[in-house]
């Protein structure tokens, strides 16, 4: 995780920044941070911004769905340790491409508990054979 995910997902930002043509105080005042945490954010001096700020950033500079999940992915593996409530037995496997889409298409599908039951049931039912 470390230096290198957090370097990487700074300069993502850095990169659709620029290619958007918008200044560093413009996305700062826009994601509401000082220019400076920001700066500090896309030299990779910070782990990563709050779910809420990434959201701001991709409405602000108006990011494609794949643009979005590039950057909340790179955000995801730029974040310290101990930021994110992880089960460690579960961690290595909550990164993985398909249970990453799945929670994104239960989101934005709004399922709920009874979508989730009927999936673990699914589960439990295969690990009894």
């Amino acid at each position: 995780m470390g230096e290198n995910a957090k370097v990487r997902f700074g300069k993502y930002i850095e990169s659709l920044r620029k290619e958007r043509g918008k200044s560093l105080r413009e996305t700062a005042k826009a994601i509401k941070v000082s220019p400076q945490f920001l700066s500090e954010v896309e030299k990779g001096r910070k782990s990563t911004l709050t779910t809420e700020r990434i959201e701001k950033l991709a409405n602000f500079l108006l990011l494609s769905p794949e643009e979005y999940h590039d950057l909340t992915a790179l955000s995801a593996k730029a974040r310290e340790g101990n930021d994110v409530l992880m089960p460690q037995d579960c961690a290595d496997f909550a990164v993985n491409d398909f249970v990453v889409e799945a929670c994104r298409l239960s989101k934005e599908t709004g399922a709920g508990e009874a979508e989730w039951k009927i999936l673990l049931d699914e589960l439990r039912a295969r690990k009894e054979l």
